[in-house]
């Protein structure tokens, strides 16, 4: 049976699908986070252990012989690009064209578009906006990381929810923590503390500070005000991103995908309501391993 696998690595995880010939997935499963920023040596061992791991989950239902991969951090034409595909080549025994590697929201983009139709904004840990043009030129706004921005993203919903709470202890201690809001974040924490709070933030990467958004997002739902300020501003936030490709490229169907969109209804209320022009907006939730998946079954043919 032609497998193809498809991959989609993200600063939370990497999710990964089987698909036959059919476009049916036959299995699926989750890694570690994988990312294209081959820095050092031990960012290259690493990234090789996460895809021996999902090798040897992937095996046990069968060989895929062909694997579309969408890396984050991955920039296409460099050395981690041929480091990678390399890297995935070895680890599953397949002729490296066989294997194609390319940012993630490569592979997104085409989960909902077709080449040239739309923008895509996305939102997990980082954020971005994403346009592929026909003759497959990548235009890109935001998605810059999050010590420069990434406004609207889980890490800048957590950083801006964290912010909020340590300065009203500052001015009124224990009225933060006693929050809604507090409360939700001490439990995803593991406590109040700074010296806590500090190990959490500091002694993590972006994946694990950005999966407290959704500690806000339970928040909102319980109608915290200071959550839902947060989300909504996320929501304006990323709207941006769109806005800056519209004025760019024109009027084009806007798609708003990710985890962190999908934390409480008010941030694409929020972003719907900020779109500078009145365009058709979606917000169903693709998968975009398993679309990763159907093309890499297409390469047995080729």
């Amino acid at each position: 049976m032609g497998l193809g696998l498809g991959i989609d690595a993200g600063g939370t995880a990497t999710r990964w699908r089987l698909a036959d010939t059919q476009g049916q997935c036959v299995a699926q499963g989750s890694v570690a986070p994988l990312t294209g920023h081959l820095f050092s040596a031990a960012a290259e061992e690493r990234a090789r252990q996460i895809v021996l791991d999902m090798a040897q989950a992937v095996v046990k239902v069968g060989k895929p012989l062909g694997i579309i991969a969408g890396i984050t951090g991955l920039t296409r034409e460099t050395p981690a690009e041929a480091t990678m595909r390399a890297m995935f080549a070895e680890t599953f025994e397949l002729s490296p064209d066989k294997v194609f590697v390319a940012e993630d929201m490569w592979i997104a983009y085409l989960a909902y578009f077709e080449l040239g139709e739309g923008i895509l904004v996305y939102s997990g840990t980082g954020s971005i906006g994403y346009y592929l043009s026909e003759d497959k030129q990548v235009i890109r706004v935001g998605g810059r990381g999050n010590l420069i921005d990434d406004g609207g993203s889980g890490f800048w919903i957590a950083r801006e929810a964290l912010k909020a709470i340590l300065r009203t202890e500052e001015e009124s201690p224990g009225a933060g923590w006693a929050s809604t809001l507090g409360t939700c974040l001490a439990r995803a924490l593991g406590g109040t503390d700074w010296n806590v709070v500090r190990s959490f933030v500091y002694g993590g990467d972006r994946g694990k500070i950005g999966s407290l958004a959704r500690a806000v997002g339970e928040a909102a739902y319980a109608d915290d005000g200071t959550a839902l300020r947060i989300l909504r501003e996320a929501g304006e936030e990323l709207a941006r991103l769109a806005n800056a490709l519209i004025k760019r490229l024109g009027p084009r169907p806007v798609a708003l995908v990710g985890g962190s969109a999908r934390l409480h209804p008010v941030v694409s209320s929020a972003f719907r309501k900020g779109l500078v022009a009145p365009v058709e907006f979606i917000a169903t939730d693709l998968d975009a391993a398993l679309t990763a998946a159907r093309l890499a079954a297409t390469l047995n043919r080729a």
